[in-house]
């Protein structure tokens, strides 16, 4: 396979990063800025790749319905971390390239964790945030670990840093939920910003689905959980949750992905015309898939009603599982809803 290689210096990557965030770039010095960043978001490949199998080695032996996926970030993910971070600098950024573990509860959250962390690799373990023990503000909840690539058959691509995120498949449902109405409301809210009345919503949800899976904090009394159901429950008739994520629906086009299984899949959603389509790509078209990757980005520059995203997963079908913000598919989030509206 044709894995690519990072061209450029780690103080040019960061420089790009700038330039397309500055006042009065040209269109020329623009598009060289994105062609630099898309080759070191493309060279995250081979060392994304190489923690994704073993983090599904792991986790096949700890929940054998274990979900990986992994992606590369998408171009404007980028600039908008880079904007809300004064002090980032792109090289240095965690998440260009990250893989996911869903499995079914928290117990193998952790158990898998431990494996993972536990195991002998060369690779760096360089940070580790239990997001599930100490939430974050907005809800979210999940395990999240920073690798730097440390390998020494290819050397080309050691520093490089890839995230590592397990989570249940409530905290999953959750999180791709949030996106889900992010997307059609054009807002980020999974970054926290966006209608605080949304933001507080997913919030107190995110509580509620901790109750679920009795791992929610020990300083919340059954009287402050009974206000949490109570200010949700009214956010949700008021914001017409139900009914909106019922409501949303996207037609699939599918290109070239028929019987297809493992290998790359470039999803675009249209949130207007609530159509997405989807294409194929095997492991050896991996520069082809990048290089398409980026026209797309260029062509729907600064239109925040289209998503486009180059994701790996093993089927059509556990893409669909993986990412069901792209699908609007929010079955589960609004079973689950439902079982914490009702929880006693």
């Amino acid at each position: 396979m044709a894995w690519i290689e990072p061209e450029y210096s780690k103080k040019t990557v960061s420089r790009a990063g700038d330039k397309l965030l500055a006042e009065g770039t040209s269109e020329e010095e623009y598009l060289t800025a994105l062609n630099i960043i898309n080759n070191w978001r493309s060279s995250h490949a081979f060392p994304l790749t190489t923690v994704q199998t073993f983090l599904r080695s792991k986790a096949s032996k700890i929940d054998r319905n274990a979900l990986i996926a992994q992606r590369l970030k998408r171009v404007p993910s980028i600039l908008g971390k880079l904007k809300r971070f004064d002090k980032m600098r792109l090289h240095r950024m965690q998440d260009i390239g990250g893989c996911r573990a869903v499995v079914s509860d928290s117990q193998k959250v952790y158990k898998l964790r431990d494996n993972f962390v536990n195991s002998r690799t060369r690779n760096e373990l360089l940070k580790q945030n239990d997001y599930i023990k100490f939430p974050k503000e907005s809800g979210y909840r999940g395990i999240h670990l920073i690798y730097k690539y440390c390998g020494t058959k290819k050397h080309i691509y050691s520093g490089h840093i890839i995230e590592v995120q397990i989570r249940t498949r409530i905290q999953h449902a959750w999180a791709t939920s949030v996106e889900i109405i992010g997307i059609f409301l054009k807002e980020s809210l999974k970054s926290s910003q966006g209608p605080k009345e949304w933001l507080r919503f997913f919030e107190l949800v995110g509580i509620l689905f901790s109750c679920l899976e009795n791992c929610i904090p020990e300083n919340f009394s059954d009287n402050q959980i009974q206000s949490i159901r109570e200010e949700a429950t009214f956010l949700a008739i008021k914001l017409g949750v139900i009914e909106k994520l019922q409501a949303f629906s996207v037609s699939t086009k599918h290109i070239g992905t028929q019987n297809k299984k493992s290998g790359y899949f470039l999803l675009l959603l249209k949130t207007e015309e609530r159509m997405m389509s989807i294409s194929h790509y095997n492991n050896r078209d991996l520069p082809i898939a990048t290089n398409h990757y980026l026209d797309l980005e260029r062509q729907h520059n600064n239109n925040n009603s289209v998503d486009v995203v180059l994701v790996s997963a093993k089927s059509v079908r556990s893409l669909r599982i993986a990412y069901p913000n792209y699908f609007a598919d929010s079955r589960v989030f609004l079973e689950k809803l439902n079982l914490a509206f009702n929880y006693k």
